[in-house]
């Protein structure tokens, strides 16, 4: 093996160009596998940093025979599972929130908030580095309120004073003592920045209110199955005991990875696996090429070596050898581009909102992931090659360099230039469907000009008991809030809407009048934004016919809603919408009978869901919602008007925080920050894929080409002339372009129904503009790569051509 590692050591020194091109080539393919792999094994494997977290579970509830309808656990169902179960060392709950946090003389901030179970810090080992954890007294009824504040909240908002221990702020309005701060970096689970007790209350106790999620610590040795049926018998026994409350539910045990990304985050990453491991095939398929050629141009020394006495193992062995060193050098230049790609790709999400546990760094699962690559991809380009080579025909390979030494290897390159057109077709349709999506969400309400649009957020606490709970409330809150933004320098437009433009909505379903739904279980449904009078003409949307909302419409016995085209060319297509009526049922209680007052244009807020529901507008008025978006228009900076419109509202309201001031531009960017991450990276894999098939084409057709060079001659002396010769060789070439072409697009009209759900945004995921750009590109590549070598062929003399052998 020495001997075979200096050899190699030695072929590869010594055609360095060769080499060389190998090397680059895989560490492309290696380098972009490794990158992916890092960020897959950060979101989807890597065990949360905290101790044990590979035993770390989340218990929820589902309904067994409809999967998809998950729900939490409720209070009473907690202590059950916690006293009854075997499996686990211990078992927590939390139920999430908001915390406003207020305080003379430092303005309020929203933040994370987690109501925890006591023992839920013990139970991860993670305590305070400052004060206290929470104690078992902490969880009783009637006990005060105290808090944990997370590094962060510690840092910037009280610059990380030591006598913050003991302080009482107003947490959502209630007087809180903060008793401990947690370790820089402690989250726990999902981004919380604060915490306080769950403590039992009449609301909690009702088992019909299930708003908790468990975390458990699976006991040593216990594995997740086993803690599957434990709580299958647990769910069992409550549905016994309490079939009103618990009939067709069941406990649903799953890690932590499988609770919290799963669905269109598991499969986004899952699709970028699989998209580069296309990407190293096209890389082994180029390099198998190379080596094979490079092979058949050995025959003869492998002959020799063959006549010397070795056997075919060693052959093998020796070509082996080679491939993957080479693999590895390969490899090492590749791990220097995943430590690149890594921390690029670490810089472009830090502002979507990840998890906090999601750490973009290699660990032993990344290196040893590629270490595995290297050396696997070196066996798998490599062993063909090696095989072809050793199965030596003495008389024929010492022929070499005659007529009679044959021209091996051609189907097989063949096949391997087809198979890397056609994973290439189905990389570029994926990048190709992402990029288009990304130009096409740019280009939807164009009408709006979210560039010269302020929008901030705003939660008025409306629980019971709060000051807020009431509609009133609420609408004297706007009331007074309006005028006042509208007053300051530069203003030009301010209204308030439940939903940003292009920024989802609610639904309902409705009935429209004398109309009766054939189907109660299947009526039609509306999508729908509640909003202050000027809304539309805030955003530019035309009322097409009737009028928009006055300050009066909603009040009782004044019901009204603005339909959009759509909407009223679905329910009304032959008749005017204006005076018409119809009425959402919640519950399976009818509404009031709104009036349409007005038919505006279409306003798409739901680009990411397919057949999405027609728009409605409600006037506040009539429902006046807590949780609302301002939107102020000016012809100045929109993003310098963060601080002046804060003032504004806590002059109202001091304990009210704004949150999310930004421009529209940004909000939509952030709203569609995965078209363009994932868009640019599918697009380099694809165009990865697409340089090396590039080469791999010209590759073969120029080897095969140079190895007919005097059959080339024997044509022209016969009479052939250069434009036949070209097209004998361009023959070859466009047929294995064409045949892996249409493999490809067979294969890519079926990988692209995947992002379908929930990745695409105004287009289908067989766009015919994407699929015909594709074939147009390919084939103008692949021409390209076939026309050199068969120009090249065209422009041999004959009587060179007859010598060259």
């Amino acid at each position: 093996m020495l001997n075979d590692l200096r050899f190699a050591f030695r072929m590869i020194a010594s055609h360095r160009w060769f080499s060389l091109a190998v090397i680059v080539t895989l560490a492309l393919g290696i380098g972009i596998n490794t990158t992916v792999f890092t960020l897959v094994n950060a979101v989807l494997f890597k065990p949360v940093p905290i101790p044990g977290g590979e035993r770390l579970v989340v218990i929820q509830q589902h309904n067994p025979s409809d999967p998809r309808r998950e729900s939490g656990v409720s209070y009473p169902e907690f202590r059950e599972y916690r006293a009854q179960n075997h499996t686990l060392a211990g078992l927590e709950a939390m139920s999430g929130g908001d915390a406003i946090i207020s305080e003379p003389g430092n303005p309020p901030e929203r933040y994370r908030l987690g109501h925890i179970s006591s023992g839920l810090f013990g139970m991860i080992r993670t305590s305070p580095i400052l004060g206290r954890d929470f104690t078992a007294a902490d969880d009783q009824p009637g006990a005060p309120p105290v808090a944990l504040i997370g590094y962060g909240v510690w840092q910037s908002r009280y610059a990380g004073a030591k006598d913050i221990l003991g302080r009482t702020v107003r947490l959502n309005g209630v007087p809180t003592t903060i008793v401990g701060v947690m370790p820089e970096g402690c989250k726990f689970p999902n981004n919380e920045e604060a915490w306080v007790p769950l403590a039992p209350t009449a609301e909690r106790e009702d088992r019909t209110q299930r708003g908790l999620r468990l975390f458990g610590l699976l006991k040593p040795g216990t594995d997740l199955t086993a803690a599957r049926t434990d709580f299958a018998l647990i769910s069992a026994r409550l549905t016994q005991a309490f079939p009103d409350t618990n009939k067709d539910l069941a406990a649903l045990v799953q890690t932590f990875h499988e609770a919290f990304n799963g669905g269109p985050i598991r499969l986004v990453f899952l699709l970028m696996l699989g998209a580069v491991g296309f990407v190293l095939l096209i890389a082994c398929a180029n390099v198998a090429n190379m080596m094979l050629s490079r092979a058949i141009a050995r025959r003869r020394e492998i002959a020799v070596r063959a006549a010397m006495g070795a056997t075919r193992w060693q052959l093998v062995r020796q070509l082996l050898t080679e491939s993957v060193l080479l693999s590895i050098l390969g490899g090492l230049l590749g791990l220097g581009l995943a430590a690149f790609g890594v921390h690029a790709f670490d810089l472009a999400t830090q502002d979507v909102g990840k998890p906090y546990w999601v750490l973009f760094t290699m660990d032993w699962r990344a290196f040893s992931y590629f270490a595995a690559l290297s050396v696997l991809s070196g066996i798998v380009f490599g062993l063909v090659p090696a095989l072809r080579a050793s199965r030596v025909d003495l008389n024929t390979a010492m022929k070499d360099g005659t007529p009679g030494g044959g021209n091996p290897g051609g189907r097989l390159t063949g096949a391997l230039v087809v198979l890397q057109c056609a994973l290439t077709v189905v990389l570029l349709a994926g990048a190709g469907l992402m990029i288009r999506s990304f130009f096409a969400a740019q280009k939807l309400n164009e009408f709006v000009h979210p560039q010269s649009i302020f929008t901030a957020r705003i939660q008025l606490p409306e629980q019971k008991g709060e000051r807020y709970a009431e509609p009133l409330a609420r609408r004297q809150f706007f009331d007074r809030l309006l005028p006042a933004l509208r007053a300051l320098p530069g203003v030009t437009e301010v209204a308030a809407a439940a939903n940003l433009p292009g920024l989802g909505s609610g639904q309902r379903p409705l009935e429209i009048e004398g109309r009766p739904n054939p189907d109660p279980k299947q009526p039609p449904r509306a999508a729908m934004i509640v909003q202050t009078p000027n809304y539309l003409a805030t955003i530019g949307v035309p009322i097409l016919r009737g009028r928009g909302f006055a300050e009066t419409d909603g009040d009782p016995g004044k019901e009204a809603v603005v339909v959009s085209r759509a909407f009223a060319a679905r329910h009304w297509p032959d008749a005017d919408a204006v005076g018409r009526r119809f009425r959402f049922i919640e519950d399976a209680k009818p509404g009031p009978w709104l009036t349409v007052i007005g038919v505006c244009g279409d306003l798409v807020q739901n680009a990411d869901e397919k057949n999405a529901p027609p728009l409605v507008h409600l006037p506040y008025r009539q429902e006046p919602w807590g949780w609302m978006g301002l939107l102020l228009r000016t012809a100045s900076d929109p993003a310098a008007l963060a601080a002046p419109v804060r003032r504004t509202v806590q002059q109202i309201d001091q304990d009210l925080p704004l949150y999310e001031a930004r421009t529209l531009t940004t909000a939509l960017e952030k709203q569609h920050w995965f078209l363009n991450v994932f868009g640019t990276l599918f697009t380099v894999f694809a165009l990865t894929g697409l340089l090396m098939a590039s080469v791999g084409i010209y590759a073969v057709v120029a080897q095969t080409t140079a190895r007919r060079t005097r059959e080339i001659g024997i044509r022209m002396a016969l009479g052939a002339t250069a434009g036949g010769i070209a097209r004998l060789v361009l023959a070859r070439g466009l047929t294995q372009l064409l045949i892996g072409l249409v493999l490809g697009l067979s294969g890519a009209l079926a990988v692209t129904r995947v992002l379908d759900h929930g990745f695409l945004i105004a287009i289908s995921a067989h766009d015919p503009l994407v699929f015909v750009s594709i074939t147009v590109l390919l084939i103008a590549i692949g021409v390209a790569a076939c026309w050199l070598p068969a120009r090249r062929a065209a422009r041999i003399a004959p009587t060179e051509a007859l010598r060259t052998e």
